[in-house]
């Protein structure tokens, strides 16, 4: 059971992976719009008190898009018979702990950290003992759900490109930046 949770790749074929990434996703962007919680980037969550249904989901397709051609471009580079197929399944399931992050704007913890943050002074910013404690729960939840996450898309970049040296193993962590870099410019560009 835990090696599905790290690597699903090597056991479902890529129809159940593409029915589950899809059904992840679209959970997920739910999810986000019921907790007002923005998963608008690939590596980034953010509080969004008016956070619509259609947001959630274009976030969402942001995102997924960004990695998606960045991880494909890298995949044709790294092996010629690199398959779309597979890297939009690593790119559906290796996002779904994002989605999960959102739980920790439950009671508005998310919301309430990035009010103090935007007032840029931490010295008047005055936060209580639970919610300090909050935040160093869920700071510790979302570096385990950051690891898992890149352990999923890790796996499936490998099963579905041979991934084998150093210098594309540095290549695709690289990328996982890039696209997040992408995916923010196009969300706040288009400025809905």
């Amino acid at each position: 059971m835990k090696k599905n949770i790290i690597n699903p790749f090597e056991k479902f074929t890529e129809i159940q992976l593409f029915i589950l990434g899809v059904a992840l996703t679209i959970g997920g962007s739910l999810l986000s719009y019921l907790l007002k919680c923005r998963v608008d980037g690939v590596l980034h969550i953010g509080a969004g008190t008016n956070v619509t249904i259609a947001q959630s989901f274009i976030d969402s397709a942001i995102a997924t898009f960004s990695l998606f051609i960045v991880f494909y471009m890298l995949g044709l580079i790294i092996n010629k018979k690199t398959r779309l197929i597979d890297i939009l399944n690593t790119v559906l399931i290796g996002r779904s702990p994002m989605y999960l992050l959102t739980l920790g704007n439950i009671n508005g913890l998310i919301n309430t950290m990035d009010e103090g943050a935007a007032s840029a002074n931490t010295v008047t910013t005055n936060f209580s003992l639970v919610e300090y404690a909050g935040l160093l729960f869920f700071s510790l939840f979302a570096i385990c759900f950051l690891v898992w996450m890149v352990a999923l898309l890790y796996n499936g970049f490998k099963t579905a490109t041979n991934l084998k040296s150093t210098t594309h193993k540095i290549a695709f962590g690289v990328s996982i930046f890039f696209a997040g870099i992408v995916a923010e410019i196009i969300v706040y560009s288009i400025n809905y």
